[in-house]
């Protein structure tokens, strides 16, 4: 459950601009700028390019948006400090219809991290990649990269 929490805080933390570097999306808003833009085709491609190089991935996903502004919200890490962003989140998350993926890099101290943020009209799927072990982590591997392939395309649905 920290984990989760951690990720969210780390969303959260995205839409203020302090050194997070915005890797790719398939969004076309342009108020940000989201990296290079990428075809829904070739998320896939990049996904597994993460999967390589990293030992570990966190699974953030099953959200409804609700759910995910409810657990965001109830947190004991939500304070009305950082409601400013929260909110700009919030917004953001609720005027996605189709499906956006969303991938950043941050270095939370401890060496990079990716997070790939898939939104649909209903839903919030959080999947984050790093080489540092914490509790819940799944470990990558070729062994097991046909099984998260699949695994992850559901979340594209």
């Amino acid at each position: 459950m920290k984990k989760i929490l951690f990720i969210i805080l780390f969303v959260a933390s995205t839409f203020s601009g302090v050194g997070q570097q915005y890797l790719w999306s398939t969004t076309k808003d342009t108020t940000i700028n989201w990296g290079k833009h990428i075809s829904a085709d070739d998320i896939p491609n990049k996904v597994l390019e993460f999967y390589d190089y990293y030992k570990f991935y966190y699974d953030g996903s099953g959200y409804n948006k609700e759910g995910f502004f409810k657990f965001f919200e109830d947190s004991k890490s939500y304070n009305s400090s950082s409601s400013t962003r929260w909110g700009t989140l919030k917004k953001k998350i609720n005027e996605i219809n189709d499906l956006e993926v969303f991938a950043y890099k941050d270095n939370l101290g401890q060496g990079s991290v990716i997070l790939v943020m898939c939104v649909t009209r209903d839903n919030v799927n959080l999947i984050v990649f790093s080489n540092n072990y914490e509790p819940n982590a799944i470990l990558t591997g070729s062994y097991n990269k046909q099984k998260f392939l699949s695994w992850f395309k559901t979340l594209l649905n």
